[in-house]
Formats: C-alpha cells, sequence, structure tokens
C-alpha cells in the first residue's frame, strides 16, 4: 500500500527511493507516513502488517505480484516483535535470497535485549533502531536510514 510519495528534495538521492515498512503497529504505520510528510524524504513508503505478508511482497507473489504497484524496495524497515513469524526471522529470509540479500535493512525495535540487537547485527542488519513514540523520534531515524542508503549492506557485494 503506498502511504507517503514526495519529490525528491535531499541531494545525493535524486530518483524516488522505495521504502518497506513491515510492522503489525497500525499506529507505527500511521506515525512513520507522518515522519516522511514532516521530513519531506524522497521515498514511497509501501507497508504490510507481518513477516508473512513481507515474503509475500518480497517473493512478488499474491497480492504483491505486480511489481508497478508493489516494487521492489531499496530500504526495508523492519519491526522485531510480530505476531507469526517476527523480525529476525524475515531478516534471516531476506539475506538468503540471491535477489534481495543486498537491500538494506534496519531493525525498529522496543526491544531492550542486547542479544536482539546482537543477532540482528549477525543476520545482516544494517542499523537496529529503538522505536520512539513519537513523530519527532521517528524523523530523527528518518534522517538516518536516507543516509544509509549510501552505505551498502553489511555483507553485500561490492558494486
Amino acid at each position: 500500500m503506498l502511504l507517503s510519495q514526495r519529490p525528491p528534495s535531499w541531494g545525493r538521492i535524486r530518483l524516488m527511493k522505495t521504502l518497506l515498512l513491515v510492522d503489525d503497529g497500525e499506529v507505527d504505520i500511521f506515525l512513520m507516513k507522518r515522519a516522511l510528510e514532516r521530513v519531506g524524504s524522497p521515498c514511497a513508503l509501501f507497508a504490510v502488517r507481518n513477516g508473512e505478508e513481507a515474503i509475500e511482497y518480497l517473493s512478488a507473489t499474491g497480492r504483491y505480484s505486480d511489481i508497478k504497484t508493489c516494487p521492489k524496495p531499496d530500504k526495508i524497515l523492519l519491526d522485531l516483535s510480530m505476531p507469526g513469524m517476527n523480525g529476525l526471522q524475515v531478516l534471516k529470509w531476506i539475506r538468503e535470497q540471491p535477489d534481495l540479500k543486498d537491500i538494506s535493512v534496519s531493525m525498529l525495535t522496543r526491544s531492550v535485549e542486547p542479544a536482539d540487537a546482537r543477532e540482528a547485527r549477525r543476520l545482516g542488519a544494517a542499523a537496529y533502531h529503538m522505536k520512539p513514540s513519537s513523530v519527532s523520534g521517528l524523523e530523527e531515524i528518518l534522517i538516518r536510514v536516507v543516509q544509509e542508503w549510501a552505505a551498502p549492506a553489511p555483507g553485500a557485494a561490492p558494486k
């Protein structure tokens, strides 16, 4: 689902980027949409509500089979704690897919467990962000996320 689309305005990022948000929280999705609008982010936001939907979207199957309306993301923001397949399981699956393994994935979480952060990094997460409860906190994360697009994903092949 396309949630936000703004014209590019951030210098080095000239083309519209695609951001996939994988989060089961309606409030978190709403806050992300609001934060993208406020920072004037040069990206189109698509959201899915759980790990299974993320895999369906990334596999371009089922209701996500039209790549014109569901493009391959340039960046994934992945909630750690979701019912069913959790964020770490989705991240592991992404890294096992040859055509997806170079996509930068950042984890979003409320978990304060150091083991979660270590495991996310081990599986190839580019970043591990604590989920803020405010739009301004998400704005800060989004600014960092856009900056991360310039850096390769851990374990990614050099281009």
